[in-house]
């Protein structure tokens, strides 16, 4: 009898094991999934994609003898633009144009996982047009970025706070330890935004590179009768 109910037990509890890590799995899926999903429709070149993303940053120019036909010059019949290091869209019907860097297969460039592209508005201003470039960076990258610190910087704050709250001063060993546990929960910030400062600082040259060379176009568009 002891033996039947303690085998009951043991397949009852495999199977609340193999339910949960069916669970964790299609959770895991689900979560890629999401993730290539949203970068594929973010590198997309049409106009409702070249608004998709989050904004992290504006800068503007003006072209006082630029108007929107000598622009469309610039590009072929599909509103294409090919450029040394990236591609440009234009769709005159939204005035609208989205710029982004080209990563060849095999590249040795080293890729980050907070790609950035450029959103480009045109706005008539006077007898030109100013163009105003907002970069965005893919939902998932940011959502991630954001979720990531919050968990390692108020799971520090959380830890210190209920330590302190539970004696963690009434011995020199208890203050080291949470001495030490405070400082490698520091270390852990501030490699993070080393590493998302340095990843922007590549991924955001390769887009003004990009937007400079579209800039040389524009120029040379500007200045044809």
């Amino acid at each position: 009898m002891g033996a039947g109910c303690s085998g009951l037990i043991l397949r009852e509890a495999l199977w609340e094991v193999s339910r949960m890590m069916l669970a964790g799995a299609f959770a895991i899926v689900l979560f890629i999934g999401l993730v290539v999903g949203d970068w594929m429709y973010y590198t997309r070149l049409n106009s409702d994609a070249g608004r998709y993303g989050y904004g992290i940053g504006q800068i503007q120019d003006r072209f006082p003898a630029l108007t929107l036909p000598k622009l469309l010059r610039a590009f072929d019949a599909n509103g294409f633009a090919s450029l040394p290091h990236g591609v440009a869209r234009v769709f005159p019907e939204v005035n609208r144009m989205v710029i982004r860097p080209t990563h060849r297969l095999f590249s040795m460039r080293f890729r980050t996982a907070w790609p950035l592209k450029g959103s480009i508005e045109l706005l008539s201003d006077g007898d030109g047009l100013r163009l105003v470039c907002t970069k965005r960076v893919p939902w998932s990258s940011s959502i991630l970025t954001f979720l990531w610190f919050g968990l390692v910087g108020f799971g520090t704050v959380g830890f210190l706070m209920t330590y302190l709250l539970q004696g963690g001063l009434d011995s020199l060993g208890s203050v080291l330890l949470g001495i030490g546990v405070t400082g490698v929960g520091l270390i852990v910030v501030a490699f993070g935004l080393l590493t998302v400062t340095v990843a922007y600082r590549i991924e955001n040259t390769r887009l003004m590179l990009v937007y400079s060379e579209l800039k040389a176009i524009v120029a040379e568009q500007q200045r044809v009768a």
